[in-house]
């Protein structure tokens, strides 16, 4: 199981998000834009303890304010070592890891200041 992340311009009808996301381009009717991001539950304690699940955290915000709190967990996380982290988070199936639950984060976080006004909300 995934975590199916959308970042959408909030004129976008939710039927149409998999149609505008997954292409990372304009929508043919509206011109509105939006986002995809799928990542493993594996990393779900990481989240939680971080403050940015996709579900409780960060669905239902704007994009200002998910990008908001993923900066606050990212500076957070870097207050701890990374093979402390690692040692703590990853998964014994390998589906996933700290190191790229992080870049996740980031792309997201990048997203979503560049499209404040844009909203957050999962759907898996």
């Amino acid at each position: 199981m995934s975590y199916d992340l959308f970042i959408v311009d909030k004129d976008v009808p939710e039927p149409e998000w998999f149609d505008v996301c997954e292409r990372d381009g304009e929508h043919v009717r509206t011109g509105a834009h939006g986002r995809y991001f799928n990542y493993t539950y594996n990393l779900s304690a990481f989240f939680t303890d971080y403050k940015v699940h996709p579900k409780h955290d960060l669905d239902g915000l704007t994009a200002g304010e998910a990008a908001a709190r993923i900066d606050k967990a990212l500076k957070d996380i870097y207050l701890e070592p990374l093979y402390v982290l690692r040692g703590k988070y990853n998964p014994p199936n390998y589906w996933g890891s700290v190191d790229s639950a992080i870049a996740w984060l980031k792309l997201i976080y990048d997203y979503c200041r560049e499209h404040p006004d844009y909203i957050v909300r999962e759907r898996s």
